[in-house]
């Protein structure tokens, strides 16, 4: 049989999904899930292989010639704040800007170093880089960093100090180095800055992905080239991904909105083209409105936890919000859900049978509320530069797994090692086991994967305070997790529409409440609906339509395979790439000047820099979808310019904008101009 199937992987926070799409036909040929096991990702990558391969279907492994692989792990990774250590450079920058102070204080992992070495807008230097600081900030921080960001001020339009960093850095580093500049194009420099960062901090989490994808396929005797989807639902190569991994943000969500597509066909009318798609997973939740069929790119960037980035990207809500989130309870009995992801209880004792009496002990004796059912495991490898406390739990969880929080609190009475309280165990090294959604689940017989005596005790030491059963908790938290979907697409509507609200609105004793069920009696009714059907994905989504229900009136689609539909998308993926270039007028209107990815040019006009700019980038262009994996490519342009009208009715040139798309021969768009 001709090798034309493409498996599909999807690893998310919780699950990893495999399925064989038929590309001709459009169509599931087999599909598995596993668990995402974060200490070895290979072992559930394999796992949902070892599935696969046990089902029937025509041609086998040995029909797949490609692997298409999803993931949610980068955007997990900075919803949780658990990226690697970084050693941010930043040349150009004021370090007193309140801007600038901000992007420092504020993310996580990453020491900032500011050094001279300054461009102007026009790409001419005002400072030269100051080498010597450089190399010092690289021998003070290289113990403690997993990686390097460089970002200059003005390095868009002329990269040289980056690059003349980028390779002191190498030569005193083994670690990779993330460029500002290779990220994107644009001026912001503030986000710019973040981005690389935030790239630099997923180098390693999608290094180990990728050799963890490596290693399981290739132990099922699978050699075909391996390719990732992007947050803009695109292909790129592997090599790509690893350099550029900031890109694989809302990867998953992307592949989701993909799958959607290609799910739903034959459930829908023909005039049903606008959708609300909810991709629920264990970790995070993902929200798009699909408008004429098509999903939103955000143009600006994605926007993930409480960053936004300047990577391409589907338009989505990404929130910390899945079947194994974080439940906690105060003393008035108000549920909160995440964002902080853990290893539901049930699971947890499915796998250490042992922590079940641990649990019995516990409700029958009592612990603080505090630690009640809460347990520490290894997560992924520990990083350089590990404080004397965090080594301390390390060093525990070598000696015990799972290590249950009660234990370490009472340790810590006796003098053993300093108890650090479950906040600040919330780095990459540690993982929480406590009760979750999917816990709630297993109570009322929802889930059957795990050991329901967990959850319920779980639930009983998490219940205590307001006295509430292990079912009536369960219900509470399935009810909450409607609420908070509701809230979700009701508040991304409002904010579509041009809709004013406030986060307040919809708590208990906000206008939204009633509508929301927080205030069951009242003399006034109110209910949320939706226009446009909701879709909703995921493992949990056929447990939590009815809890979405209660709270919102719209036609609910649970398609089929709606629990694999990531890596669905994934399979179905193309391969686009996008790059624009500036024309801008020199001071005085002397010319013009063009700035492409490696230079700049100055010309007389902007249509003779706009022919060499089509016939730099075309090449250009070509080399990165060669890159990219897409093999044979078309080129297309879309321009548009900057003119104005002066009061003789003349026309003035002020520059254009070109941007350039690369892509699979058939799926090309056509050339536009925009004069």
């Amino acid at each position: 049989m001709e090798n034309n199937l493409i498996l599909g992987i999807d690893t998310g926070g919780t699950h990893t999904d495999a399925v064989v799409f038929n590309p001709a036909s459009r169509t599931v040929a087999a599909s598995a899930k596993a668990e995402t096991t974060h200490h070895d990702l290979a072992l559930g990558i394999a796992e949902a292989l070892r599935r696969l391969a046990e089902m029937e279907w025509a041609g086998g492994l040995g029909a797949i010639s490609r692997i298409h692989l999803s993931t949610t792990l980068a955007t997990n990774a900075i919803a949780e704040n658990l990226g690697r250590r970084v050693g941010l450079i930043l040349m150009g920058y004021d370090a007193d800007q309140a801007e600038v102070r901000t992007l420092a204080a504020g993310l996580p992992q990453v020491s900032t170093v500011f050094i001279g070495g300054r461009h102007n807008f026009y790409g001419q230097e005002e400072e030269p880089l100051d080498e010597a600081a450089l190399r010092e900030a690289v021998s003070r921080l290289e113990g403690r960093v997993s990686g390097w960001a460089v970002s200059g001020f003005f390095s868009v339009k002329n990269p040289g100090h980056e690059l003349a960093a980028a390779n002191i850095i190498k030569s005193l580093s083994g670690k990779p180095v993330t460029l500002g500049r290779d990220l994107t194009g644009r001026l912001d420099a503030i986000r710019r800055a973040a981005t690389a960062a935030l790239n630099a901090g997923l180098v390693p989490i999608i290094a180990r992905l990728l050799d963890a994808v490596k290693l399981a396929t290739g132990q099922v005797g699978l050699t075909a080239q391996l390719m990732v989807v992007k947050g803009d639902g695109s292909l790129v190569s592997e090599d790509w991904a690893r350099q550029k991994p900031i890109e694989t943000v809302v990867s998953g969500p992307a592949a989701g909105l993909v799958g959607a597509r290609a799910l739903t066909r034959g459930f829908l009318s023909p005039g049903e083209k606008d959708l609300w798609v909810l991709d629920v997973g264990g970790t995070t939740s993902d929200l798009a409105l699909v408008k004429g069929g098509l999903p939103a790119v955000n143009p600006n960037g994605a926007r993930v936890g409480n960053w936004d980035t300047m990577t391409m990207a589907v338009e989505t809500r990404t929130r910390g919000l899945g079947g194994d989130s974080f439940v906690e309870i105060d003393s008035r009995g108000n549920i909160t859900l995440g964002p902080r992801r853990v290893l539901p209880l049930c699971r947890l004792a499915h796998k250490w049978p042992h922590t079940l009496e641990t649990l019995r002990s516990q409700k029958q004796f009592g612990a603080p509320s505090s630690v009640a059912g809460l347990f520490l495991l290894p997560g992924l490898p520990p990083e350089p530069g590990l404080g004397a406390d965090e080594a301390a739990v390390l060093e525990a969880l070598q000696r015990e797994t799972p290590f249950s929080v009660a234990k370490y609190s009472e340790e810590a009475f006796a003098g053993q090692h300093h108890f650090l309280g479950i906040k600040s165990l919330e780095h990459p090294s540690v993982m929480i086991s406590a009760f979750t959604p999917t816990d709630a689940m297993a109570i009322l017989g929802m889930y059957n994967h795990g050991c329901r005596e967990a959850a319920e005790l779980g639930a009983a030491l998490l219940g205590r305070a307001p006295r509430w059963s292990a079912e009536e908790l369960a219900r509470r938290v399935l009810d909450e997790f409607g609420r908070a979907m509701t809230q979700e697409i009701v508040s991304y509507g409002f904010e579509r529409d041009g809709v004013e609200f406030r986060p307040a609105d919809f708590s208990e004793n906000g206008v939204f409440g009633a509508a929301l069920g927080r205030r069951p009696q009242g003399h006034i009714e109110m209910n949320f609906q939706a226009r446009e059907t909701v879709v909703l994905l995921g493992a949990p989504a056929g447990v939590l339509a009815p809890f979405l229900g209660q709270n919102l009136k719209a036609r609910v689609l649970v398609p089929p395979v709606y629990d694999v539909a990531s890596a669905v998308g994934a399979a179905a993926s193309p391969v686009h790439l996008t790059r624009q270039v500036e024309i801008h007028t020199l001071p005085y209107f002397t010319g013009y000047r063009l700035f492409l990815p490696d230079r700049v040019r100055d010309g007389e006009t902007v249509e003779e820099l706009a022919a060499e700019a089509e016939t730099y980038m075309g090449e250009h262009m070509r080399a990165l979808a060669e890159l990219a994996g897409a093999g044979r490519s078309a080129i297309s342009v879309a321009r548009t310019d900057r003119r104005v009208t002066m009061n003789d009715g003349s026309k003035l040139d002020l520059g254009a904008t070109l941007t350039f798309t690369a892509g699979s021969a058939e799926a090309a768009p056509e050339r536009t101009n925009g004069h």
